[in-house]
């Protein structure tokens, strides 16, 4: 199956939307000049000043409510070596939005992340998706790892989230 740039594009900056007003109300989301280039999406700053602000990395994966995994990108480009986002994100945290009919988003710290790749990748399938002239590869990971590890799971679906 090839993916359609334009038409992921155009998904991930409607998660990108919907996850800024999800979190909106409880932190100042702030999008650094040159996203790309600066490592994360997102710096979430605490509207109450309860805590430190934070670097947030979104994802909107569009497949997992029919795989049960989630996409955890290795190789960007591979016909330019381009490291994937499982690598080279500065983000502190990933929200991993997987929206209808699951409608989830997983707040999962990096560090913990990072830390079983390795064995993720002795445990788990290598995917490749054929994108125009390069492939993307990532790893197929149950998104039972992702509740194992996220601080918190928000079902979205209801207006409560939920604490895994």
């Amino acid at each position: 199956m090839k993916y359609d740039f334009i038409t992921q594009l155009k998904r991930g900056h409607e998660g990108e939307a919907f996850l800024d007003a999800l979190f909106g109300e409880e932190f100042l989301i702030v999008e650094p000049r040159g996203a790309q280039r600066s490592g994360y999406d997102r710096l979430f700053q605490p509207r109450d000043h309860s805590r430190a602000s934070f670097t947030v990395e979104y994802k909107t994966d569009q497949t997992a409510a029919r795989t049960n995994n989630a996409f955890v990108e290795t190789v960007s480009v591979d016909s330019a070596g381009k490291i994937g986002w499982a690598l080279t994100s500065q983000a502190d945290y990933l929200a991993y939005y997987i929206p209808d009919p699951l409608a989830l988003v997983y707040m999962v710290p990096f560090g913990d992340l990072r830390a079983r790749l390795e064995r993720w990748q002795s445990e788990y399938p290598m995917r490749s998706v054929r994108n125009d002239g390069y492939l993307t590869k990532g790893l197929l990971v149950p998104l039972a790892e992702f509740e194992e590890i996220a601080e918190a799971v928000i079902d979205v679906s209801c207006e409560e989230g939920r604490q895994p």
